[in-house]
């Protein structure tokens, strides 16, 4: 939902148009997005060099999403302690497109049943074997969208405490009826800071901000 000009909220309608399997786990099959369709929800928009980048980028390998088996509600959004914690399911860092979702929420209806909720990041699957027992291997790295954006332009943290870079990596094992789940997080340093320059190398880190002035947003 890019603003257009005059920032007038423009609305459109995302369609996933192609998408690859990346592998199956016991609770659902997992996609990677390869083509993407927007569909405006006002009279012609005019926003067609905006919207053409915004396919590019969700058409770039980065974007997956899961379909669950049947009577599965398995959210590729949250990691496997989470799985079934509605409590999450709007205050997710990993969920991409969750402002395309609220507007439907907002008049009711059941975004859960019908539309998808889509990660930023990596995800590989593979099968393995423990002795006489086959198993499947999960890896999957979640982006955060609370804080995106180019590495060398956006650093450290922000007034919420999102820091840049924020990325949870989940290591999952899938054997019999059972799961094993280990989790990373890693992120920038979650102060008020900036590398000035664009030359890999000669970048000289400058704190924006002091102690004092740092900790509200480190403690969150």
């Amino acid at each position: 939902m890019p603003e257009g000009q005059g920032n007038t909220s423009l609305s459109f309608l995302v369609l996933v148009t192609g998408c690859t399997s990346v592998g199956r786990i016991p609770d659902a099959e997992i996609y990677k997005i390869t083509a993407t369709d927007f569909h405006p929800l006002q009279e012609d928009p005019g926003e067609e060099a905006r919207l053409a980048a915004l396919r590019k980028a969700l058409s770039s390998g980065a974007f997956y999403f899961s379909w669950p088996s049947d009577g599965s509600r398995f959210d590729l959004t949250v990691r496997a302690q989470k799985q079934g914690d509605d409590s999450h399911e709007w205050g997710n860092a990993f969920f991409w497109n969750h402002l395309l979702h609220l507007p439907l929420r907002q008049h009711q209806v059941s975004c859960c049943d019908w539309l998808l909720k889509v990660i930023c990041g990596v995800v590989a699957i593979r099968t393995v074997y423990a002795s006489h027992k086959q198993a499947k291997a999960c890896l999957i790295s979640r982006i955060s969208c609370a804080r995106a954006g180019a590495r060398f332009h956006t650093r450290g943290v922000n007034d919420d405490g999102h820091v840049s870079n924020f990325v949870e990596t989940e290591q999952t094992i899938y054997m019999d009826d059972g799961v094993s789940s280990f989790v990373q997080i890693r992120g920038s340093v979650p102060l008020f800071w900036e590398q000035p320059g664009l030359q890999v190398g000669s970048h000289h880190l400058r704190l924006n901000r002091g102690l004092e002035a740092n900790a509200p947003a480190f403690d969150r």
